[in-house]
């Protein structure tokens, strides 16, 4: 069951998040036990129950809305919430088409109806949170402020500065319940109080909440002030044991096998990857590891044999350097292999410190144990039938007898993170993106994060996050993550078609209005991965025009776009592994016109300061088509995007066609097409 335990207070009569208790009956014959949503990405880890007496409980902070969730331990067993008659059926993956059944929760929506309902404005759901850098935060020399107020209550919405200077804030979006004011002002803004106009009249908003005029004096504020590298910037994500393959003739499905990408290879294509505009390269693991794709790490402050040695690895480094790009690497933080030192010991000897780095859950049968030690023999790569089938004695990831999961209740688990980090960046690289972040406890992340900072202020954090981006705590555990959320509106508005252009910006807005100004713009953008089938694949039944236009689209929106390597010359592949193909280096199969585009995209991103650091606004033209705002300074773009109607624009007598560099009185898109218009502000 689940209950609304109180709010947080803010100070006075100023609330914030709904506090939820979740509390369900312990299930026999389990030792640990999760709430899965939409806020754990629907995986086991971020959020853990606490036993007491037969009953397992967790509190979590929530805004209002209607969340879908579960109960599960690590290996597969979900459980809905039979004292909550509430039930759904969601889809919540964009490249599946099967749903699951959730319990829901409805946090806060009564007291939103009821507010538009009287159409009164009560104090408490009128929402600023100084200590939460979605509400104000400082990026390069601007002060980013937010409001949250009930939908239609309120019509216009002014700060005031302690030095009584007064700014008009933009409603930049609303959803059912709520609407978002926001507010760009050059310089720190370090008192502040805002001015309400509703139909009724004027109210100030101020330190003690409505009716209060008192200064709002925010303690410590999350501040960028420099244009590091990784905002905005171009990644390309490289599966080292594919890249550049020598003399292999592979034919059909790509066997799960080490193909022998070389670090070496890496480091002989960067003059193509700067041809092409990269900013940064990640790499997924480069570690020794039992399996080809290497996320069953044994050792990970070593370099799988099979990539080469550490002379390979430094060349990659300083050649990278030299040409201004980036390594970001992979940190398999979530799990191990049972063939790494600390798994073994743990295994073999239950007093030791190891054994707490895991979590075993039963006493394991004898022929378990020796099952499990003739996999160490083999060095983890081959797994007996004794085992299939069967549930691991210990907690893994994805019921995965090869990936036991780590024990993040350990103090020496979360130190070891953190010394990986550093270990890294001392190795050269600029970057850390955490595998399978998303389940991942917070506290830890936030002692690794500050530890990375502390050492490398330019250094970026990217999590893998699969589902629900704007329910962690950017500029506190990391810098940035996987945008899987984008990608999926990005789908189901171009090739899915399950949405129109309002739903689009509508939910493109509430996500950018979800976390910092700062992470928006570095949240790194991806259309496919190592994880997902290719995306040529998914467009290939559509028209060539359209996935050309949803890249346009993912290079023009905020954040760091990023390419699956492969993907600019149109290479093909459905599930894992087939989306691991060896890379085509044959340029007569390249889909040529589509490769000049990422370039000429990626030169947009290096020419134009708007794209990789400026603001962002949006409007709907009509169901098929819309346009996206980015500024910056002095430099002011339009960028137009149709998808199945040809649209006639009219732009504004100042704007020009930023390709051609010539006015146009008026813009024609054909079917998925774009067009981006410039101006230099005065």
């Amino acid at each position: 069951m689940y209950r609304v335990i109180s709010r947080d207070i803010i100070r006075g009569n100023r609330l914030g998040k709904y506090i939820v208790e979740f509390s369900f009956k312990w299930p026999e014959e389990t030792k640990h036990l999760y709430l899965v949503s939409v806020f754990s990405s629907f995986f086991p880890g971020r959020y853990e129950l606490t036993r007491e007496g037969d009953r397992g409980k967790i509190t979590v902070k929530l805004w209002e809305g209607v969340y879908p969730y579960k109960f599960s331990t690590t290996c597969g067993m979900t459980l809905l919430d039979e004292e909550n008659p509430l039930k759904a059926r969601i889809k919540i993956w964009p490249d599946s088409n099967s749903e699951e059944e959730f319990s829901l929760a409805l946090i806060g929506t009564s007291d939103y109806e009821s507010a538009l309902e009287v159409k009164g404005l009560l104090p408490e759901l009128i929402i600023h949170d100084e200590g939460d850098p979605t509400f104000i935060s400082y990026y390069l020399g601007y002060t980013v402020v937010r409001l949250k107020t009930p939908k239609n209550l309120v019509k216009k919405v002014f700060l005031e500065t302690e030095e009584k200077k007064r700014y008009e804030m933009k409603r930049f979006y609303q959803n059912k319940y709520s609407a978002f004011f926001q507010g760009i002002i050059e310089g720190h803004v370090n008192a502040y109080r805002f001015l309400l106009e509703t139909d009724a009249g004027r109210e100030y908003f101020g330190n003690d909440g409505l009716y209060s005029e008192e200064f709002i004096r925010p303690g410590r504020v999350l501040e960028i002030r420099k244009p590091y590298w990784f905002i905005g910037s171009f990644y390309y994500l490289i599966f080292p044991d594919s890249f550049i393959v020598e003399k292999l003739s592979l034919e059909g499905h790509r066997p799960r096998s080490i193909l022998g990408g070389k670090l070496r290879n890496i480091t002989s294509s960067l003059d193509y990857l700067s041809e092409l505009g990269v900013d940064a390269i990640y790499l997924t693991p480069i570690y020794k590891a039992a399996s080809y794709h290497r996320y069953d790490v044994i050792d990970h402050e070593s370099l799988d044999d099979n990539l080469g040695n550490w002379n390979d690895w430094w060349e990659l480094v300083k050649e990278a350097e030299r040409r201004n790009i980036k390594i970001v690497v992979d940190i398999v933080a979530h799990h191990l292999s049972p063939c790494s030192r600390e798994f073994q010991e743990a295994v073999r000897n239950d007093s030791s410190n190891y054994h707490e780095w895991f979590r075993f859950i039963r006493r394991p049968e004898k022929d378990e144990l020796e099952a499990l030690q003739e996999v160490i023999d083999r060095d983890c790569k081959y797994f007996p039938s004794e085992l299939r089938g069967r549930v691991p004695f210990y907690e893994t990831f994805l019921c995965n007898w090869g990936m036991p999961k780590l024990n993040y209740s350990n103090p020496r688990v979360r130190e070891r993170l953190s010394s990986l980090a550093l270990y890294w960046l001392e190795k050269g690289a600029k970057g850390l993106r955490i595998d399978v972040g998303h389940a991942i406890p917070d506290d830890a992340l936030k002692i690794m994060y500050e530890k990375v900072k502390d050492s490398c202020e330019d250094c970026i954090v990217i999590l893998e996050i699969s589902k629900g981006v704007s329910f962690y705590p950017y500029g506190y555990t990391s810098d940035s993550a996987m945008n899987y959320d984008l990608r999926a509106l990005l789908l189901d508005f171009y090739l899915n078609k399950r949405i129109d252009a309002y739903d689009f910006i509508d939910r493109v807005k509430e996500l950018y209005t979800s976390i910092p100004i700062s992470a928006a713009n570095s949240m790194y953008n991806l259309l496919g991965s190592h994880d997902t089938p290719r995306i040529a694949t998914l467009a290939s039944t559509q028209n060539k025009a359209c996935l050309e236009t949803l890249y346009a689209t993912l290079f023009i929106l905020p954040g760091a776009p990023s390419i699956y390597y492969g993907d600019e010359v149109g290479m093909l592949g459905g599930d894992d592994p087939d989306n691991r193909q060896p890379m085509l280096w044959d340029e007569e199969k390249w889909d040529r016109k589509l490769m000049c585009l990422i370039k000429r995209l990626g030169w947009m991103r290096r020419t134009l300061k708007s794209l990789r650091l400026g603001f962002f606004d949006a409007e709907v033209i009509n169901n098929e088509s819309f346009i996206i705002h980015r500024w910056w300074e002095d430099e002011d773009i339009l960028a137009l995007f149709s998808r199945e109607t040809r649209v006639v624009y009219e732009p504004p007598i100042d704007y020009i066609d930023f390709l051609r560099q010539r006015r146009v009185e008026r813009v024609e898109l054909e079917p998925y097409s774009w067009n981006i218009l410039i101006k230099k502000r005065k």
